[in-house]
């Protein structure tokens, strides 16, 4: 089974690169941005199929000759709801699900692990939870509703 490709939203490059790092198995992240001036400039390119590289130099895009599109973009907390906004008025970014952190499914994370790597892992596993339970599976990305998903 290969992993699905998906893409991160993150402003915290460490933060980011932990995110990469537990993203395993059925999910992988391709491109990282850290801004919403890189994915004005690089996202819509990815979904018409241009190979372009992260500017973040995160993603395993960084080191493939072709890029690979994202089936989900995934959105860290350090980007406002008025920015995931901004960002899906993008070119073809509307025709794509997007995760954001949903406060209310966030409680599970805990203060306490906010700072080690128990944080991580519970972010990155809501994050599969989230897109499994919308569909997004192997086969099946074309079947997914393209929306936003709280996670």
């Amino acid at each position: 089974m290969a992993p699905i490709p998906v893409a991160l939203c993150g402003k915290n490059p460490n933060m980011a690169s932990r995110f990469t790092d537990a993203m395993n198995d059925e999910f992988h992240v391709t491109h990282v941005f850290t801004s919403i001036g890189a994915v004005s400039h690089e996202l819509p390119a990815l979904l018409k199929g241009q190979s372009i590289k992260p500017s973040s130099g995160l993603g395993s895009n960084c080191h493939s000759e072709k890029s690979q599109a994202p089936r989900a973009i995934i959105v860290g907390a350090g980007f406002s709801r008025s920015e995931l906004d901004e960002m899906r008025k993008f070119e073809g970014c509307k025709d794509i699900p997007w995760l954001y952190p949903d406060p209310t499914k966030m409680a599970g994370t805990g203060f306490r692990a906010l700072f080690g790597g128990d944080f991580m892992t519970s972010v990155v596993n809501r994050a599969k939870s989230t897109m499994r339970e919308h569909g997004l599976e192997e086969g099946k990305e074309d079947q997914v509703k393209p929306d936003v998903w709280g996670f």
